[in-house]
C-alpha cells in the first residue's frame, strides 16, 4: 500500500512537471504566433505612416478606448473632445486638432487677432 502511495506521488509529480512544461511551450508558441501575424505587421505599417496619419491614428485609438469602456460599463476614464498634437524633432510641437474652452462662432475676434499675430510674425521672419 505504501509503495502504491509513493508511486502515485511520484507519478503526480512527473505529470505536474510535464504539464507545466507543455503549458509553457504552448504559451511561447502562441506568443510567437501573435508577434509574427499581429504585432509585427501593424508595427511595420505604423513605422512608415506620415505624421498627420499618426495623429489620426492616435485620436482613433483614444476614441476606440472610450467606446470600449462604454460598452464594458466601466467608469469612463477616457472620452470627450480630444486634443491632438504632433511633436517631432524637426517641427517641434504642432497642434493638429485643438478644442477651445469657448465657442469659436461667438468669438471671431479671438481668431482674427490670433491669425493677425501669426501673419505679422511670418512677415517679420521673412524680412
Amino acid at each position: 500500500m505504501k509503495e502504491n502511495n509513493e508511486k502515485n506521488r511520484k507519478n503526480k509529480k512527473k505529470l505536474k512537471k510535464f504539464s507545466s512544461k507543455l503549458l509553457a511551450d504552448h504559451l511561447e508558441k502562441c506568443e510567437g504566433y501573435r508577434q509574427q501575424f499581429y504585432i509585427d505587421p501593424v508595427t511595420s505599417v505604423v513605422a512608415m505612416l506620415p505624421k498627420d496619419e499618426l495623429a489620426t491614428m492616435a485620436e482613433t485609438l483614444v476614441n476606440l478606448t472610450s467606446f470600449a469602456l462604454k460598452v464594458k460599463l466601466e467608469p469612463e476614464t477616457v472620452g470627450g473632445p480630444v486634443d491632438v498634437a504632433v511633436i517631432s524633432k524637426g517641427d517641434g510641437f504642432i497642434w493638429i486638432k485643438r478644442k477651445h474652452y469657448f465657442k469659436a462662432e461667438l468669438n471671431p475676434q479671438f481668431f482674427a487677432n490670433h491669425h493677425k499675430e501669426e501673419f505679422e510674425n511670418a512677415n517679420q521672419a521673412e524680412e
